[in-house]
């Protein structure tokens, strides 16, 4: 009887309580990670570049 009560509680709370975003916010939300990515990449990229030359150049003397 309990495990009917969990289920039921479950449903409840899925389809009643859960609020869910509007399409235009989950787009403009989507954009602001999309484009954080491509910046977190591309300076990502810089600072592995930086640290390869600085190898190189240590490890050259």
């Amino acid at each position: 009887m309990k495990k009917n009560h969990f289920f039921l509680e479950i449903y409840h709370e899925f389809f009643h309580c859960i609020t869910w975003p509007k399409w235009n916010d989950l787009q403009y939300q989507t954009m602001i990670v999309f484009f954080f990515s491509i910046f977190l990449s591309i300076f990502l990229y810089g600072i592995d570049g930086f640290f390869i030359c600085l190898i190189k150049r240590l490890f050259s003397l």
